[in-house]
Formats: C-alpha cells, sequence, structure tokens
C-alpha cells in the first residue's frame, strides 16, 4: 500500500477532480467531487481537500465543514463533519481508503486545531466505510432509522486525543482458543506490544495490555483498542463483547473510556468496562 498526501484544494486539481468517477452504487452513499465542489469553495465554513498517491495522482477527495449540523443529530457548535468523502474508482482496491481513514485524525488536527470534535454520517448499509472509520478511531454514537436512504449511523472522533496512523493489529496464529492473542504492529514490521484474552461465549475478557515503554507516551494503546473492534469482526466473528477488568489507576479509567467501554459495576473492588464490538 502506497503513501498518500493529503492536501487542501488548488485550482490546478479541478481537471482530475472533473475525470473522477465513481459507480452508480457508490453515487447512493457519496457525491461526485465536481458535484459539491464550487459550493465548498463559496462557503467560508467549508474546505474541500484531496488525497493525492506517492506520484501525485489525484486518489480521493472530501470536505471539512466547520460549524455544520447535520439533521437530526444534536452536536456541537464547534464541530467539524466531514463530507462526501470517496476514492476514484479508478484507484479503488489498493488500500488507499484505509490509508486515508487512519490519516484524517492528524490531518484534521494539523488544520483545525481550535476544534475538538470531528464528525461524520454514514449510511447503515454501507458496512464497509464504517469499518474503515471505526478503525481509525471514530466511535458511533447514534443511529437515525429514517436518513435521506434509510438508516444512518453517526461518528465521532475526539480531536483532543493522540492517534497512531500507522498501526496494525494482528492475530497470534499459535495461541490457541479460548486465549487470544492480538499482536500491536508499528509501521508493518515492529511490533510494539499485544493485547490478551480469553473468549468465553461471545464475550473477550481483556486479561493484559501490554505497550513496549519507549512508545506508551504517543497514543499506540489507545490507538489499538480503537481498532481492536473492527478488526475482532474480521477474524473472530463469534465475539460481541469485550469486557476488561482493572484497578484504581486513573489512567486506565481514562483509557478505557476515551476509547468507547462504559463503566459499569464494579465486581470483587475491580473497575469493570464493557464495549459492544458486534451490532
Amino acid at each position: 500500500m502506497s503513501d498518500i498526501h493529503i492536501r487542501p484544494f488548488i485550482e490546478e486539481d479541478r481537471p482530475s477532480l472533473a475525470a473522477f468517477r465513481l459507480s452508480e452504487q457508490q453515487q447512493i452513499y457519496s457525491s461526485l467531487p465536481v458535484d459539491v465542489l464550487d459550493d465548498a469553495i463559496e462557503d467560508s465554513d467549508r474546505t474541500p481537500c484531496v488525497v493525492l498517491n506517492e506520484i501525485g495522482e489525484i486518489v480521493g477527495f472530501f470536505v471539512l465543514h466547520k460549524h455544520y449540523q447535520h439533521e437530526g443529530y444534536a452536536t456541537p457548535h464547534e464541530v467539524v463533519y466531514i463530507r462526501s468523502l470517496s476514492i476514484n474508482e479508478a484507484f479503488q482496491g489498493r488500500g488507499y481508503g484505509t490509508m486515508v481513514a487512519m490519516s484524517l485524525p492528524l490531518f484534521v488536527q494539523e488544520h483545525f486545531s481550535n476544534f475538538d470534535h470531528l464528525y461524520l454520517v454514514v449510511d447503515a448499509e454501507n458496512q464497509g466505510a464504517w469499518n474503515l472509520y471505526e478503525r481509525a478511531g471514530f466511535a458511533h454514537t447514534a443511529t437515525k432509522e429514517d436518513g435521506p436512504i434509510g438508516k444512518e449511523r453517526l461518528y465521532y472522533l475526539d480531536l483532543d486525543q493522540k492517534y497512531v496512523h500507522n498501526i496494525k493489529l494482528k492475530l497470534d496464529e499459535t495461541v490457541d482458543i479460548p486465549d487470544i492473542k492480538v499482536d500491536i504492529v508499528l509501521n508493518q514490521k515492529k511490533q510494539v506490544g499485544h493485547i490478551e484474552g480469553v473468549l468465553n461465549g461471545e464475550v473477550l475478557h481483556i486479561s493484559h495490555l501490554h505497550v513496549e515503554e519507549a512508545e506508551r507516551d504517543r497514543g499506540v494503546a489507545s490507538s489499538a483498542l480503537r481498532q481492536l473492534g473492527t478488526f475482532l469482526r474480521r477474524v473472530l466473528p463469534d465475539a460481541g463483547q469485550l469486557m476488561v477488568y482493572t484497578d484504581d489507576a486513573e489512567r486506565k479509567t481514562r483509557l478505557f473510556e476515551r476509547v468507547g467501554f462504559v463503566r459499569l459495576e464494579d465486581v470483587d473492588g475491580k473497575k469493570r468496562f464493557m464495549k459492544y464490538i458486534n451490532y
């Protein structure tokens, strides 16, 4: 998978965007760039952006919309929405969608440093898209039954957190179920930690989360936990929930709360957190 570069639109990009293509099915979920570009340019709250591959070809497009309020959702005023995100049909199947989703948190943090809230809306039928966003750290916060083409899902990402985009999870196949070990791999080659647990029915009980000391302050643990649900849906489809018990350490409590776990009633003096991963 090649590297990408994301930047705001410049006028020299227009011919490439005019040649941008999406299938009829994909146009149900996202607009063609040329259909939204001029409106975005004329609106000071919108920033059209392009995604380039390693040789400068435009492979993707999206709009960042400040202060946008999507109908049916109550979101803060100081918010940025991602809208009209798509990958040119000619470049699909090469991993660019994954790279864009993983790069979005850092890109938005760099260009909208005064904003703490990032949202996007995905049609519920478009499971491939929302799997990508969940892997990138977005949390599913609401579902609307009557969107323009049916049920839709609201996703949220806290811009006041650390995100590591080049993390990949890998199942350790030397460990036999019900025991589970998931390796945390950085830059596709360096193992920097692991997550261990035991699968009991549909509940995966996390027993240990380890990150090498040199990597602990850059957000590796939280980024790995954000990806875990999407990863497990693919490799362990029977797993429906994550459960973890932890001590009173404040940093551990914040870690699990920030990645979408819900605090339940304490058990035997241990804090208990749960997260649905199959829904």
